[in-house]
């Protein structure tokens, strides 16, 4: 009996599989997510983080890590939910992606009116170490970056300024940069006149002791700052961008069209982990 079933039948089908093959080896490569919590001395609670891992066998010497900060009224898992693709894009970019809980309101600084509030010591004395000693990371400072949206923009560049023995590079989306005055004036109405508000800005005189284009400094800090044209904070980047300017501080700046919104930060992150592979390729190839 003759074959009646139509010539591009097997080829169609053929396609089909090699696609699902394709699509199933895809979501095998998607980096894996861990929702974990680490009790802080510093905090006095529990504190949950989440960690984007790539699929891929780690690099000798271990990943990249980019620790990535929430803005205000948010908590450690808005990134991931907002932006799923952050699990793409640990395995595109080749890098750990860690989530704090910063807290609602905290800046991320340690509060001196608060002694319950010393995100600080909990990210710097107890996260980071914690990362280093359970997962795959990169001891080397130049694999370490931080970058953050609104009030993370600003915990960012604070955490880069005050400690750039642990990294080489840091990113702002959307910054509230320009805090300093918010600072000084609630320290102002503390009775203990003794606290200097400078433990709770960014330390602009830090980073150009760091970061002139001409620095001869033991360590470097590759800075990347954006912000939408239609931002309500982009007159606080605008004056940051100015002041880094002024300082001849070197830095990326950048503005796109876009708003205060997740539909701008879900876009801009790709900006921030390609700017810090490159650096990190640029490390690689000197190795």
């Amino acid at each position: 009996m003759k074959d009646c079933r139509f010539p591009g039948m097997y080829t169609t089908r053929l396609l089909i599989v090699l696609l699902a093959g394709i699509l199933s080896a895809g979501a095998a490569q998607a980096g894996k997510v861990d929702t974990l919590s680490l009790y802080s001395a510093a905090m006095k609670k529990d504190m949950k983080f989440i960690v984007v891992e790539p699929a891929a066998k780690a690099p000798q010497g271990g990943f990249p890590v980019v620790y990535l900060l929430h803005g205000m009224g948010g908590t450690y898992n808005l990134w991931i939910t907002k932006v799923p693709a952050l699990q793409e894009a640990a395995d595109r970019f080749n890098c750990l992606i860690v989530c704090p809980d910063g807290g609602r309101t905290t800046l991320y600084f340690n509060n001196p009116l608060d002694s319950s509030y010393r995100f600080e010591s909990h990210f710097i004395k107890e996260l980071i170490p914690y990362i280093d000693s359970h997962y795959p990371s990169s001891k080397d400072r130049k694999f370490r970056a931080i970058a953050g949206l609104s009030m993370g923009g600003f915990g960012s560049l604070f955490m880069a300024s005050h400690y750039p023995e642990l990294f080489a590079a840091a990113g702002s989306m959307s910054g509230a940069l320009m805090v300093d005055p918010i600072a000084k004036s609630i320290l102002a109405k503390n009775a203990d006149k003794s606290i200097d508000s400078s433990c709770c800005q960014i330390n602009w005189n830090k980073l150009k002791e760091y970061n002139t284009a001409d620095s001869s400094a033991k360590y470097t800090i590759a800075l990347a700052l954006e912000c939408g044209t239609e931002d309500y904070l982009l007159a606080a980047n605008r004056s940051a961008h100015k002041r880094l300017t002024d300082l001849k501080i070197a830095h990326d700046y950048t503005e796109r069209p876009g708003r205060h919104n997740w539909f701008y930060w879900e876009n801009a992150i790709d900006y921030q982990l390609l700017f810090f592979r490159k650096r990190w390729n640029q490390y690689l190839a000197t190795q």
